[in-house]
């Protein structure tokens, strides 16, 4: 029996509160039910995406690790990973038969090891830090004796606000009926060049910042350690400066990964294949780009530099 588009779309979300509600409530229950009930969710994680091929088995375990890591120090972390990945996935399957563009695409988006370190490792010793530093539980902003832990989450932020703004640039960019422009000249390329650029494409970075940043400022408001503290609560209120940082980190990020692929990454186009190459060959003819960074390599410097200045930021605004 075929089940209806609207009746998944509403078990997905019925799935995805009861997540989240038992993570609030586990967060309130104690360290060790909280650090427990993140090594569930990071496995229900790794397990549901190899079982759905986003993840390969490499992957799934690299998603256990991230998922565990980030979630069991911090809820508000935890909330932000679980936004970033699920929103991802499900637009990596949008329309994914329009962007079939290069030859490195895969049905489903299945990412390995390497593809989730370099989008989930560096925020997950970030969020480490911040449970390290706040004994596992949830803090407003503040430079006021919370300077690093300040910094880290802002980081944290930073980091995930330059991924989902990138990650939602390529998925819902492709699908712009405008023709990309590269970055760093705006001449007229083909879809699937790194650098190139669309009106959709910048909006939809922008959005996925937006939503990072939204995400990070709700976790704050219903995390219990924060609830359990009127003072602390009031605080954390107040701190919606948090949506619009995530806003400009998700611009600014994907503006950064832009100029990096068009600069220091290969594309050509492969006339045997047809299609966008991020490899060089005899019959690879140029498009931009030097072969010195591959994309995970190019993801992992533009979302380090967002999340070191947004580290510097958070430092100023709080």
């Amino acid at each position: 029996m075929q089940v209806p588009e609207w009746l998944r779309s509403v078990l997905a979300g019925a799935r995805l509160t009861a997540i989240l509600g038992a993570a609030v409530y586990a967060h309130a229950c104690g360290n060790v039910i909280q650090v427990l009930s993140a090594l569930a969710v990071g496995s229900a994680l790794g397990a549901i995406g190899y079982r759905k091929g986003s993840l390969s088995a490499s992957g799934a375990l690299a998603a256990i690790f991230v998922g565990s890591t980030t979630l069991g120090p911090s809820l508000r972390a935890g909330m932000t990973l679980l936004a970033f990945y699920l929103s991802s996935s499900k637009l990596t399957t949008l329309k994914e038969g329009l962007k079939e563009v290069d030859d490195g695409f895969k049905k489903g988006g299945q990412r390995n090891w390497v593809q989730v370190f370099c989008n989930a490792f560096v925020p997950a010793l970030l969020a480490a830090l911040m449970g390290y530093l706040s004994g596992l539980t949830d803090l407003p902003l503040s430079v006021s004796g919370r300077r690093l832990y300040t910094a880290a989450a802002g980081a944290f932020l930073g980091y995930y606000s330059c991924c989902c703004g990138d990650t939602w640039a390529s998925e819902v960019g492709q699908l712009s009926e405008a023709e990309p422009r590269l970055i760093t000249s705006l001449r007229p390329v083909r879809k699937g060049t790194n650098g190139g650029v669309t009106l959709l494409g910048v909006a939809a970075s922008a959005a996925g910042g937006l939503f990072m940043g939204l995400v990070f400022y709700c976790g704050s408001i219903i995390s219990p350690g924060i609830r359990g503290n009127d003072a602390m609560y009031a605080a954390a209120a107040q701190q919606w400066v948090l949506i619009l940082l995530g806003l400009v980190a998700g611009t600014v990020g994907s503006v950064i990964d832009s100029i990096l692929g068009a600069t220091v990454q290969f594309t050509g186009f492969n006339r045997k294949t047809g299609k966008i190459t991020s490899s060089v060959g005899s019959d690879v003819v140029h498009i931009s780009g030097f072969p010195l960074l591959t994309n995970n390599g190019v993801n992992l410097v533009s979302a380090t530099t967002c999340s070191l200045l947004c580290a510097y930021a958070a430092l100023r605004l709080f």
